[in-house]
């Protein structure tokens, strides 16, 4: 008879969403632009990077103001993307969650605030660690639900 993992040795997936931190399932860094960069960069950086959003730091205060996301580009793209700032265009505040708060309790977040991000760290004064999306959770979720 095998022996069980032991909790600290268990993958992400071997671990229940009410058990799984979100640290395990965040990507680590957060890629963020200033304020005053233009659709026209936000778009550039989100091609570059391979990302669907990009946060967006207020240039004088150097605080999170929220989330500019592909759509929102794409919608101001055939505007004025060169005169545009992406800090006209954020469509998400930032909101931040812990570290150590669990997968379930980002899941059941994200539906409530009607939010794809959320930065992990301690809040606003705090550099985040990094962040988690709606796309992380799909993916932790998958991987929970094809083992059973």
């Amino acid at each position: 008879m095998a022996r069980p993992i032991e909790p600290e040795m268990r993958t992400t997936v071997e671990m229940a969403p009410s058990q799984t931190s979100v640290r395990a399932v965040m990507s680590p860094g957060v890629i963020a632009i200033s304020g005053d960069t233009t659709v026209a960069e936000c778009a550039a950086t989100m091609s570059a990077r391979r990302t669907h959003a990009v946060l967006v730091i207020d240039p004088k205060t150097r605080v999170a103001t929220g989330w500019v996301l592909h759509r929102d580009v794409l919608e101001h793209l055939r505007e004025d993307p060169l005169t545009t700032r992406a800090a006209d265009v954020v469509s998400q505040e930032a909101a931040y969650i812990d570290p150590e708060d669990t997968v379930e309790d980002a899941a059941d977040r994200m539906i409530a605030e009607e939010v794809s991000h959320l930065l992990v760290g301690y809040g606003p004064q705090a550099v985040p660690v990094g962040v988690l999306s709606s796309w992380d959770l799909v993916a932790y979720y998958a991987g929970h639900v094809a083992r059973y």
